[in-house]
């Protein structure tokens, strides 16, 4: 384990440059260079090892993520809830959806959103619109059934964008942690909530990097701040540029995802025509977070 956390803890202090400094190099340097280096397999995801879990936890803490392989349990919506638990994360947002967003596929009620649409999703953190006092902090995945082609992943730790910002133009970042820089829209009339909203980069009460993004207009919409609309723009370009740090991946089935809610994508997808083998993604999002420490 680095045990950044506790090594540099002002690390992400725009005031403190030594630090930061360090924890980066420590950081880029151990950061993985492909999606092989995110894979843990697992005996079985709802009774791990003490082994695998520190596994899974030093993956974490080296890019925010780990991609799983579930072994001999049930490809279900209770696995992956249980991988949760041993994890430390328990609190669920799911008591504020339709039950039907646990699972991503292009049939039920929610099939017009893109994420469970074979349309490409543009780079994005997981809901953005849920406001600044209830936000998502991890997001786990669990694939029952791929698509037939195409609905690869790209990822990109939000800590290694707070790194490419911060030394490319800490103004821009400055901006991003100290002003309420966005507005959540109302999901279900689009309509911007003045009442709702805040940064785009923060820390929590134990000292770790949070983010929400998206390019998705119909979730946030930029405050009209002349300063705002100049980081968000350098924000936006950093991302768009995918650095060589962006990670793609297809999960296959028996596959999962383990996040602390990082960005990323999902590519265009061709689906079975067959309502029983359309891709299936089982999701869980959760108030709270994989802390390695």
């Amino acid at each position: 384990m680095k045990r950044w956390n506790a090594k540099y803890p002002r690390r992400f202090d725009l005031d403190s440059n030594e630090d930061y400094l360090k924890w980066r190099d420590e950081k880029l340097a151990a950061y993985p260079k492909n999606v092989g280096e995110l894979v843990v397999e697992l005996g079985d995801m709802t009774a791990m090892t003490p082994a695998e879990k520190a596994r899974i936890l030093e993956t974490v803490e080296r890019a925010n993520m780990c991609v799983y392989t579930a072994g001999s349990a049930e490809l279900e919506m209770n696995s992956l809830l249980a991988l949760g638990q041993q994890l430390g994360v328990r609190h669920t947002d799911k008591s504020a959806r339709h039950a039907q967003s646990d699972e991503l596929t292009d049939s039920g009620i929610l099939n017009r959103a893109i994420p469970f649409s074979t349309r490409h999703c543009n780079w994005h953190t997981d809901a953005t619109y849920y406001g600044s006092d209830n936000t998502i902090q991890a997001l786990f995945l669990l694939c029952k059934r791929p698509a037939v082609e195409g609905g690869s992943n790209k990822v990109l730790d939000h800590e290694v964008l707070y790194i490419q910002l911060r030394d490319k133009d800490p103004g821009a970042l400055e901006v991003l942690m100290n002003k309420d820089c966005f507005n959540y829209r109302n999901p279900a009339t689009g309509e911007i909530d003045l009442h709702r909203g805040g940064k785009v980069f923060w820390t929590n009460a134990d000292g770790h990097l949070c983010h929400r993004f998206s390019f998705r207009k119909t979730d946030m919409a930029w405050s009209g701040d002349s300063d705002v609309a100049a980081a968000g723009h350098v924000l936006e370009s950093l991302i768009s540029d995918e650095s060589a740090y962006v990670i793609e991946g297809r999960l296959e089935s028996g596959m999962g995802l383990i996040s602390n809610n990082v960005l990323h994508t999902r590519e265009r997808l061709v689906d079975s025509d067959d309502a029983a083998k359309k891709r299936l993604l089982f999701r869980a999002r959760f108030y709270d977070r994989v802390n390695p420490e």
